[in-house]
């Protein structure tokens, strides 16, 4: 499970502190200077290095020039290499070093998938918790070898 709760350290550090350049393409920006806000709606593509992120619509919140948190909404799909994740909504705070991904929250990469209602993820302790609701089960599959390639 370590390696999949790795990739969400990568596509986070990568957007916060790495020394690419960020490209944003959306339909509409709005950006609130008192609030040290920027919001992008309606196809938001964020691109940094060979991370990308889609979603519907994003808040950025930013001190010095710095990214201090993100909050990404609706149909939020993220891709790194060849792993992905997705969910309804996922927010980032870089004080905290959390990321928590929220509604049909799933991680994968060609070595498994975690799925839950909820992830989080504590960048500095590498601790991960993944919840479910209603009654379900979180959900975890891990490929061998063997099963790579074959229908579950």
């Amino acid at each position: 499970m370590k390696f999949l709760l790795t990739l969400w350290l990568c596509l986070m550090v990568n957007i916060a502190w790495a020394e690419d350049a960020v490209i944003i393409e959306s339909e509409q920006m709005i950006v609130n200077h008192l609030r040290s806000q920027a919001q992008f709606k309606g196809g938001v593509h964020l691109v940094r290095g060979n991370f990308d992120l889609r979603c519907d619509r994003l808040l950025a919140y930013y001190q010095n020039n710095e990214l201090q948190r993100a909050e990404a909404f609706g149909r939020v799909r993220m891709q790194q290499g060849h792993k992905r994740g997705a969910s309804k909504q996922a927010s980032y705070n870089k004080k905290d070093d959390i990321l928590t991904l929220i509604g049909k929250a799933s991680v994968e990469d060609s070595d498994g998938v975690i799925r839950g209602e909820k992830i989080i993820h504590n960048i500095k302790t590498e601790h991960t918790q993944v919840m479910q609701g209603n009654g379900e089960r979180v959900r975890m599959r891990i490929e061998s070898e063997d099963s790579v390639g074959k229908k579950p």
